[in-house]
């Protein structure tokens, strides 16, 4: 699913009012219905228990004078017209209303008596804790941080306790970037219902937190626009990651599938390369060599004799093996910086003919020594969380900005660059960014990264391109945590790597 800026969702209501053709007040009507079909579905959910006959229900709209309070006037219409009891206040934060505005207030015919118009902070009304906001004041059209009047309005919903509903956008909050975010000037939403694309801001960690539950809303948006219009943003969603997973063949063998290298492990950290190797095998590769030490290979021996193991001779990683055999090599999980491991490293960046997915310990050796990213096979993939990120890229940068990074590094070097966190970003050597959906905050614990490296290790050697192998493979690195929860304080990446398999036949039934 493509991620749309602010002058595209402008331009693609443009085109779908001339193309359709219809007109533009149809256009919020038609939307305004969509949101009104998911409130009134959703409505016995949203209000607390004790408000349990459709009697007491209580909505009160808060409308802009542009079109997303056109939007929200034109709900209230619909829901008083279903005889729910509705308020709505007019926050005057313009002289100038928008054309639909304006044809939708003269529509509210006698509803126009629960109207009240605000200009001041001093003119709010108290909204109860126990009705539902329907949050209208600012869209898509927004820029800047929200002020007078409207941020006035906005402080009032925050501090009413109530259940908030936000059309499109959560009032305050931008499209896209969001520099010097006051949260505080931000609708903070339970429920945003988005119209037919996601935004950005939404994905973002410094302004996820005021977002809610996203429902993206199919307004009939005309679907030229949609397939033609290029951005630099996707959603790497259910559907589009289901369409990435391959079926075998009958006469396939373990050759077929290709052989993986996995390099890790040091004292006290084998467990890292055998999460890695687990996770590996279980994600399609026909063959697995483990790189590692002594301790790592009885380890392996004992608790996965699937995979093979080459002995690195010390207790750290400071030898290579012959690297002809392999079709995909990872390499990082409980390595250690030690210099004998760097100098090791150097020579694989320069000896390797396949991709590489590098993680932890090897994405800390090549901070140190940045210069080694021009000689990376092309092709290779970089998992840093966004500490190691910060050391790669020098500063630490807020997140819309280290997408920016993250994009400028995968074009210059030709690499992928998986930016782990809650909504996981995959940079293209192409200039794209593609945001996964799936993951919980569960999977805040150690051993994850381990076993997202093996699952990309894995899908790599078994024949997926470096792209699909990297989309395919945080997405369902985070859908199998997603199955595997049974508590976010429980789970572990043992659990996640064992629910792969379901994972996997999830997508195939999508």
């Amino acid at each position: 699913m493509k991620i749309f800026s602010a002058e595209q969702i402008k331009a693609a209501d443009a085109f779908t009012i001339k193309k359709e053709p219809v007109k533009s007040i149809d256009l919020m009507e038609r939307a305004a219905g969509k949101c009104y079909d998911w409130i009134y579905e959703n409505a016995p959910k949203l209000f607390p228990p004790s408000i349990s006959e459709e009697s007491q229900w209580q909505f009160h709209v808060v409308c802009g004078m542009g079109n997303n309070g056109g939007d929200g006037l034109c709900i209230a219409r619909l829901l008083n017209r279903s005889g729910y009891n509705v308020s709505i206040t007019i926050v005057k934060h313009t002289d100038n209303p928008s054309d639909d505005f304006t044809a939708n207030f003269n529509k509210l015919g006698t509803l126009k008596k629960s109207v009240i118009e605000v200009s001041t902070a001093a003119e709010m009304p108290e909204i109860a804790a126990d009705c539902l906001v329907i949050d209208c004041i600012l869209g898509i059209g927004l820029k800047g941080l929200a002020k007078g009047v409207a941020a006035d309005a906005i402080h009032n919903i925050n501090n009413s306790g109530a259940t908030v509903v936000s059309i499109d956008m959560p009032s305050g909050l931008m499209c896209d970037n969001n520099p010097d975010a006051d949260l505080n000037k931000i609708v903070h939403s339970h429920h945003v219902l988005t119209f037919q694309n996601p935004k950005l801001s939404f994905f973002l960690a410094e302004t996820s937190l005021v977002v809610g539950n996203v429902h993206v809303l199919d307004i009939g948006i005309h679907p030229e626009f949609i397939g033609t219009e290029e951005t630099k943003y996707h959603l790497v969603d259910r559907y589009f990651a289901a369409s990435l997973v391959r079926n075998r063949n009958r006469f396939d063998h373990k050759g077929t599938f290709g052989h993986a290298l996995l390099v890790g492990g040091s004292p006290g950290k084998w467990g890292a390369i055998c999460l890695s190797a687990k996770a590996c095998l279980r994600s399609g590769a026909g063959l697995l060599t483990v790189h590692a030490g002594e301790a790592a290979s009885q380890s392996l021996m004992n608790h996965l004799p699937e995979a093979m193991v080459s002995d690195a001779g010390t207790a750290y990683f400071s030898t290579l093996p012959q690297l002809g055999v392999f079709d995909a090599i990872g390499i990082g999980p409980g390595m250690g910086t030690r210099d004998e491991s760097a100098k090791a490293l150097k020579l694989l960046i320069q000896e390797a003919k396949v991709p590489l997915v590098l993680d932890a310990d090897a994405l800390n050796i090549l901070a140190e020594n940045k210069t080694w990213l021009a000689f990376l096979p092309k092709g290779s993939i970089l998992t840093p969380h966004p500490g190691e990120f910060a050391r790669l890229a020098g500063e630490k940068l807020p997140h819309f900005e280290n997408m920016q990074k993250q994009r400028e590094l995968s074009m210059k070097h030709g690499i992928y660059i998986l930016l782990k966190g809650a909504h996981c970003s995959l940079s293209t050597p192409g200039g794209n960014i593609l945001i996964n959906l799936t993951g919980n905050p569960g999977m805040a614990t150690a051993g994850m990264g381990d076993a997202l490296t093996g699952i990309i290790t894995g899908l790599l050697a078994s024949g997926y391109g470096p792209e699909t192998a990297a989309a395919l493979g945080m997405h369902v690195h985070g859908l199998a945590g997603d199955l595997a929860e049974q508590s976010q304080e429980s789970l572990l990446a043992t659990d996640l790597i064992n629910t792969l398999g379901k994972a996997f036949n999830t997508l195939r039934n999508a």
